[in-house]
C-alpha cells in the first residue's frame, strides 16, 4: 500500500515497490490514493519532537485524536484500482474481508477498506475482477509481525477466539495462502511471489549489549541502561521500546530504567535468542512454502529475506542521538517507524522484482538503483 512511517498518504503510496516497478515497466498503474495527512497520518522527522504529518503527538491515540473524516481519498479513481493492498492485511483478510466485514480489525483499517476496495469486494476478489495480465502477491508479513511484541504464542486460527495469539504458525498460514493462489490461478496472469524478510533483515533490532555501549548518551535522555544489557544478546524492538521509555522520561521528568532482561509470558518488545530461533523458523516455512509455490506454478519469487539484510549490514552503530535527530534514523532505506521500507527502500524493492521477472519471463523491464548516500545524518 505504500506504507512509510506508520502512516499512509499519497506521496508515500507513489512510491510503493509497485508503482515503481510499473513506472520502470513504462506501465500504467492506478492506486487508491489517500489525502494528507492520510489515513493515518505518518510520524515526521526528527522522531525527538514525537510528531505525527496532522500535527498530533507520535503517542497521541490516533483512532480518537483523529476524525474519521481525514480518511478520505485524493483524487476520483473509481474502485478498483490496480492496488488493492491494505496496510496491516493478513492472508486470510485478502481472501475473504470485505468493506462491510463486522470484523475487520482497528479503526485504521476499517477506514482503509472503503477507500480501497468497492462494496462487498475482498483484496482478491477485487482483483479478479480487473482480468489482470501480471498478479504481485506479498502477504505473510503480518502473520509474523506481532512476535515484535516479544511474546510468541500461535495463535489456533484467524477469527474468532482462537485468534488471540501473537502470530500465525505455518499449519493454520498455509491452507489459507494456498486457496488465495488457486484464485491467483484461475486469472491465468503471469505471477510475482514476494517472500517474507527474517529477523535479520530488520533494522530495528538491536542487542542490548548495543544499547549498553551507548549507555552514557541515553542519560541525557532521563534513561538509564541497565546493567543486565551488558553482553546482553536479546534482541530489543526500538521503535517501541526505546522511544516509549524515552517518552515516559519527558513526560514525568523521571529517569526511567531500560532493562534487558526478558520477562516470560510479557508483551516486553524483547526477543532472546531462543525467540528469533522460533520466529526465524516459522517464516523459513513460510518462504519454502511460498518459494515452492512459485516454482511448481513457474511464476517469479522475489526473495525479501536475501534483500533486507543488506540495509542490516550498512545501517552503523546504535546511537540514541541519532536515532532521536537524524531525518533517517534507521538508514537509508527504511521510514520512520522502523519497519516499512522508505523511497529508497521501496526502489530497491522494486529493481529486485524487476530482476525477478526478467530472469523469469524474459521481461526487459529496467532497474533504477539509488544513489548510495554517504550519511543519514542529520
Amino acid at each position: 500500500m505504500g506504507v512509510q512511517s506508520d502512516g499512509v498518504v499519497y506521496f508515500s503510496q507513489q512510491h510503493d515497490w509497485t508503482k515503481l516497478l510499473a513506472h520502470q515497466a513504462f506501465w500504467q498503474f492506478t492506486q487508491p490514493l489517500v489525502a494528507a495527512p492520510g489515513c493515518f497520518s505518518p510520524l515526521v522527522a526528527p522522531l525527538q519532537f514525537s510528531r505525527r504529518l496532522s500535527g498530533i503527538s507520535a503517542a497521541a491515540n490516533q483512532t480518537t485524536s483523529t476524525a474519521d473524516t481525514t480518511c478520505t481519498v485524493f483524487g476520483s479513481d473509481t474502485l478498483p484500482t490496480n492496488d488493492v493492498a491494505i496496510d496491516g492485511a493478513n492472508t486470510y483478510d485478502a481472501l475473504y474481508v470485505t468493506p462491510e466485514t463486522a470484523s475487520v480489525e482497528g479503526v485504521k483499517r476499517r477506514r482503509q477498506y472503503r477507500l480501497v476496495l468497492p462494496p462487498k469486494a475482498s483484496q482478491v476478489t477485487a482483483m479478479m475482477r480487473q482480468k489482470p495480465t501480471l498478479v504481485s502477491v506479498e502477504l505473510g508479513a503480518n502473520e509474523a509481525l506481532g512476535a515484535a511484541s516479544g511474546l510468541l504464542f500461535p495463535k489456533a486460527g484467524y477469527r474468532g477466539a482462537a485468534s488471540a495469539g501473537t502470530f500465525v504458525p505455518n499449519a493454520v498460514w498455509q491452507p489459507v495462502y494456498d486457496a488465495l493462489i488457486d484464485s491467483v490461478k484461475k486469472t491465468g496472469a503471469k505471477v510475482l511471489l514476494v517472500g517474507v524478510p527474517k529477523s535479520t533483515g530488520f533494522v530495528s533490532l538491536r542487542t542490548g549489549d548495543e544499547l549498553y555501549a551507548d549507555r552514557a548518551a541515553f542519560q541525557n535522555f532521563g534513561v538509564i541502561i541497565a546493567t543486565d544489557c551488558q553482553a546482553s544478546a536479546n534482541a530489543i524492538f526500538v521503535p517501541i521500546k526505546i522511544l516509549n521509555a524515552v517518552g515516559a522520561a519527558q513526560a514525568t521528568g523521571t529517569a526511567q530504567i531500560l532493562s534487558c532482561t526478558d520477562t516470560p509470558g510479557a508483551q516486553d518488545n524483547i526477543l532472546t535468542p531462543a525467540d528469533i530461533q522460533v520466529l526465524d523458523g516459522v517464516i523459513d516455512g513460510m518462504n519454502s512454502h511460498i518459494q515452492s509455490v512459485a516454482q511448481a506454478n513457474g511464476w517469479a519469487y522475489l526473495d525479501l529475506s536475501a534483500l533486507w539484510p543488506q540495509w542490516v549490514a550498512t545501517r552503523g552503530a546504535f546511537s540514541i542521538v541519532n536515532l532521536l535527530g537524524c531525518v533517517r534514523p534507521y538508514g537509508q532505506f527504511v521510514s520512520l517507524d522502523g519497519v516499512h521500507p522508505n523511497a529508497d527502500g521501496y526502489q530497491q524493492m522494486a529493481n529486485a522484482a524487476a530482476d525477478a521477472l526478467n530472469g523469469t519471463y524474459s521481461f526487459a523491464i529496467q532497474t533504477n538503483p539509488p544513489t548510495i548516500l554517504t550519511s543519514t545524518c542529520p
